[in-house]
């Protein structure tokens, strides 16, 4: 946190939207008034030096707006997380710099191509990990900046290409690591505490918090997606309830904030607005064979579905594209086997029967994620979860961010290109 002097007419936080389809951003700079024959300056920078410029009059709109085609074109990519500088400045009548601010921006495009979900116009599976960013020292706050980038460290290791950001609005520093990194991240709000019995009564603060994470993280590349909710469930009635209001309003405000991205109503169990833009399920079955069972029917667009056949708690699916955004959390921890507190699943636990051992894990996490690869209709997974947390000892790391499994074998499974990827 800083306090810094402004002057009475300022800038204010930047949206900064990248169009593939013409080489260029679109930045939009809000500021605190107007005066006349001001002018708002925007530069667009890369290693070689500036690569566009524009101005706009800033004494008309309070919000003015400039278009820069770029000369110099290198696309944000998975894996290659290639940033633009971007230098904002207001002008005064007289062309003098009255405030300035210097930021980044990835040029990159998402698109929906039936169940397929591209980037930068070219199907990318979707490889994610389960990061609910608990630290042993910190709890849910990262003790350093290197904690941070070491995380997403671990997770490329691993073979993942992005993570889930759970319950939880990270700090933004990890996404600036994600954004030049080339890391794929879900943006995802914390929804626990509005459980009412076994329903969820989220309020109206759950808008409003919403609106506020929209406005700060709108601008990152690295995120590719929004999910407001997480696991809600509640039986679909035939009238509108609290959820069904919430959770439409959460979906219809992101969808206004920014239209570019897509939008997942709730991830898991409870699908109540018919026009999501993605559809997915929380599966942890355990057993690779009945798994792949249970996830046959996408292609007949009967795919599986969280909740009871005879009371649902989703509409119905419409051919979306679709992803298991959790699935296997198998249980792991060989520094404990065989002790008294791995039999005591009030302190060890995960999904599932515990594996044996290592060669145990590494058979079924391939079973569970090679049905996930081979399904083409499928356009990415997420993993639970990229480290233990507490009690739940189901990590591809320890707590401590120490190792526990052979990752160059996890990589390994997860590296051959998915049934989607090779499709034409």
């Amino acid at each position: 946190m800083w306090l810094e002097p402004v002057p009475d007419v300022h800038l204010r936080r930047p949206r900064i939207t990248p169009d593939v389809a013409t080489s260029s951003f679109n930045v939009v700079v809000p500021l605190s008034g107007n005066r006349p024959g001001s002018a708002v300056r925007v530069t667009v920078s890369d290693g070689d030096g500036v690569v566009a410029t524009a101005t706009a009059r800033a004494d008309v709109d309070l919000a003015p707006s400039v278009r820069l085609p770029l000369e110099r074109v290198h696309l944000w990519e998975p894996g290659d997380g290639f940033l633009y500088g971007v230098r904002i400045e207001l002008l005064d009548a007289a062309g003098a710099v009255t405030d300035a601010a210097d930021s980044y921006a990835g040029l990159r495009s998402i698109a929906i191509d039936g169940r397929r979900v591209l980037i930068n116009g070219r199907p990318v599976f979707q490889r994610l990990v389960l990061d609910q960013g608990y630290y042993p020292d910190g709890l849910m706050t990262a003790p350093t900046d290197a904690a941070l980038l070491r995380d997403i460290e671990l997770s490329l290791a691993a073979g993942f290409n992005g993570a889930r950001l759970h319950q939880k609005v990270f700090e933004e520093r990890f996404l600036y690591h994600a954004d030049r990194l080339g890391y794929l991240v879900w943006g995802e709000f914390g929804d626990w505490g509005a459980a009412a019995g076994h329903e969820q009564q989220p309020t109206a603060s759950f808008v409003t918090q919403w609106l506020e994470v929209l406005e700060r993280d709108v601008s990152h590349p690295s995120i590719i997606g929004w999910c407001p909710l997480n696991e809600t469930t509640q039986e679909i009635h035939d009238h509108v309830t609290q959820l069904d209001d919430v959770t439409r309003g959460m979906f219809l405000a992101t969808k206004l904030a920014d239209p570019t991205r897509p939008v997942i109503d709730a991830s898991g169990y409870s699908h109540r607005v018919r026009e999501t833009d993605i559809y997915d399920a929380h599966n942890y079955e355990q057993e690779p064979g009945v798994f792949a069972a249970q996830l046959s029917g996408l292609g007949k667009d009967e795919p599986f579905v969280n909740g009871a056949p005879d009371r649902p708690i989703s509409v119905p699916y419409r051919g979306q594209p679709y992803l298991v955004s959790e699935y296997g959390g198998i249980w792991w921890n060989p520094g404990l086997a065989g002790t008294e507190q791995d039999a005591d699943r009030e302190s060890s636990w995960g999904y599932g029967q515990r594996v044996g051992d290592e060669e145990e894990f590494h058979t079924r996490f391939a079973g569970l994620t090679g049905t996930l690869l081979d399904d083409p209709d499928m356009f990415g997974y997420c993993y639970t979860q990229l480290t233990d947390v507490f009690q739940e000892e189901n990590g591809i790391y320890r707590f401590d961010r120490t190792a526990k499994l052979d990752v160059e074998r996890v990589r390994a499974v997860q590296s051959r290109p998915a049934a989607s990827e090779r499709r034409p």
